[in-house]
């Protein structure tokens, strides 16, 4: 190696061919940095015949190479509001989902909460509810056995493909229907958004049994945050359509109360409330 230095302490080196690799960046012409690393020099201590950095502590050495590692991918900065992205890791239930897809057990009054979270998945997928009930709707007015939807017999607590199955009904209806005014519950989802983030219209969807068992599990937390930011909390005197069907004439509805399910009381021709949730 043949080094010669000149004035402005700018170091110019010719390398010679040798038996071992050394770092492809220190073939530099001119180098104004004494940053050893990002010269190539990766190792902390000579291993044997390596070559020293020229400014600090830092060896090239035969067999290893001194290319860095790939960088991993940012995390995302927040939630695709409307589809699984594997966010919801960073999440817990109960949390305030923002607007900008991001969540927190705090107040931050620099940003809109749209949502609460009340399920998390093992696929780090999660759920939130929405911050205002829409109303008492029909399930249906027609007593279908929607064809994509799983029928559950006993209470739908392993369900929870919310927007699986508001979208197997959405498509059931406009194919058959030309739109889904039959299915009253799913038209008044499908056309739900929050006045803070209109964008989210048709990615919300009607809650699955699974989801809302969850929100008995939790009610409290939920609650909590509900009323930090000042919104509608689960009352306890109301009953709730799920997602999840029993038959082509009767569907399972949640009793806020006491968390229990029905499907006998009430054919899908019965009105009962409706509260979205939207995946994240």
């Amino acid at each position: 190696m043949r080094v010669i230095l000149s004035a402005g302490k700018k170091v110019y080196f010719t390398l010679l061919a040798s038996s071992f690799m050394f770092p492809v960046s220190a073939f530099a012409q001119c180098v104004d940095t004494q940053d050893c690393q990002t010269l190539g020099y990766t190792e902390t201590s000579n291993s044997g015949n390596c070559v020293k950095c020229f400014f600090g502590n830092y060896w090239a050495c035969p067999g290893k190479t001194s290319e860095k590692e790939p960088e991993k991918p940012e995390e995302p900065e927040g939630a695709v509001l409307g589809q699984c992205t594997g966010y919801a890791k960073n999440c817990k239930i109960g949390d305030i989902l923002y607007t900008d897809g991001t969540c927190s057990a705090d107040v931050i009054s620099a940003k809109t909460p749209i949502a609460v979270v009340v399920y998390i998945g093992e696929n780090s997928c999660g759920q939130a509810l929405a911050l205002e009930k829409l109303g008492a709707f029909y399930w249906s007015t027609e007593y279908v056995d929607i064809p994509d939807l799983q029928n559950y017999t006993s209470d739908p607590l392993n369900d929870f493909s919310s927007c699986e199955n508001t979208n197997a009904v959405n498509d059931y209806s406009f194919k058959q229907h030309g739109d889904n005014e039959y299915y009253q519950a799913f038209w008044a989802v499908y056309n739900y958004a929050p006045s803070s983030m209109p964008e989210t219209k048709g990615k919300w969807c009607l809650p699955a049994g699974g989801v809302l068992n969850s929100i008995t599990q939790n009610k409290t937390a939920i609650n909590q945050s509900l009323t930090r930011i000042n919104k509608e909390i689960i009352d306890n005197g109301s009953y709730w359509w799920s997602s999840s069907e029993f038959s082509g004439k009767r569907a399972w509805f949640w009793f806020s109360f006491s968390g229990i399910f029905n499907y006998l009381d009430n054919t899908k021709l019965g009105t009962h409330d409706i509260r979205p949730v939207i995946e994240f």
